[in-house]
């Protein structure tokens, strides 16, 4: 059975340009055997019953995928489920214990791969050193420092675009604009082996 995933976009509109990168969020997840969702971002305020979520709510789905878009809602309910989170929003990443802040704010197709033996890097076949993805992205890369997490891909600043935290099923996947992304690029790999180790619990 296929596993239920909430991607959180902007809003719910296939129309909407704030939403083309979750559309290909979701597309993606969805061709490689997951039941993916959008989510409209106001799952998170609390004030909006329409479409606000509880911990309960968010414990129906197998994990959740947060897209870019306004970064200071209260992940609390979220958290307190303790659903796996592959966040693609350096807003929330502090929140969830995978790094401090934003470094960069770059558009950039060359990066270093510089842990390729953890699941995410070693289930697509990466070698060590560069890395490019083809059309450049934008991506926001965080600080790491006092944080519990593996970097696997960083800048050519070395700066963390992907990072997967040491204990919980979390994961940091800078680059936020996918629709920006060229046909063939490594990221849809290497989003789809950070959905199958964050959500690979029962």
């Amino acid at each position: 059975m296929a596993k239920d995933i909430a991607v959180v976009s902007y809003n719910l509109s296939a129309a909407s340009s704030l939403t083309q990168d979750a559309i290909v969020f979701r597309d993606t997840l969805n061709s490689n055997g997951y039941s993916a969702e959008l989510v409209h971002q106001w799952a998170f305020n609390e004030p909006n019953s329409s479409y606000f979520k509880s911990d309960r709510d968010w414990e129906r789905y197998d994990g959740i995928l947060i897209c870019g878009f306004y970064g200071y809602w209260n992940l609390r309910e979220l958290i307190r489920s303790g659903r796996p989170v592959i966040c693609a929003n350096n807003g929330f990443a502090d929140d969830l214990g995978l790094g401090e802040y934003m470094h960069e704010h770059i558009s950039e197709d060359d990066f270093n791969v510089v842990n390729n033996s953890h699941p995410i890097t070693s289930g697509t076949g990466l070698s060590l050193g560069s890395l490019d993805i083809g059309s450049p992205v934008w991506v926001d890369s965080i600080s790491t420092h006092n944080h519990h997490v593996d970097v696997l891909i960083t800048t050519l600043a070395n700066r963390a675009v992907l990072a997967a935290h040491k204990d919980y099923p979390l994961v940091y996947f800078g680059w936020y604009r996918m629709s920006q992304a060229s046909s063939g690029s490594a990221l849809f790999n290497l989003l789809v082996q950070s959905a199958n180790w964050a959500f690979s619990g029962p």
